[in-house]
């Protein structure tokens, strides 16, 4: 698994169209664990990056790069 935080933007990009395991251990969403295609990714004024996951159930939630440790695997 690759950290989002190593990642630029540009190689961010490679993740659109594609099916992508996320996982966090963040504090508001402890034990995050999802699997989606992603169709869009945005970057933030804030500087965060915003990926679109459509989901296996077919609803759409949106994951912010801050997330802490965030992590993704293309599967």
């Amino acid at each position: 698994m690759y950290y989002i935080k190593q990642k630029n933007y540009e190689e961010l990009k490679e993740l659109l169209g594609k099916k992508v395991h996320f996982v966090s251990n963040c504090e508001l969403f402890p034990n995050f664990d999802v699997i989606g295609k992603v169709i869009s990714i945005n970057y933030e004024a804030n500087l965060e990056i915003i990926f679109n996951v459509k989901l296996q159930n077919g609803k759409t939630i949106d994951i912010g790069s801050n997330m802490k440790n965030l992590r993704y695997e293309i599967l």
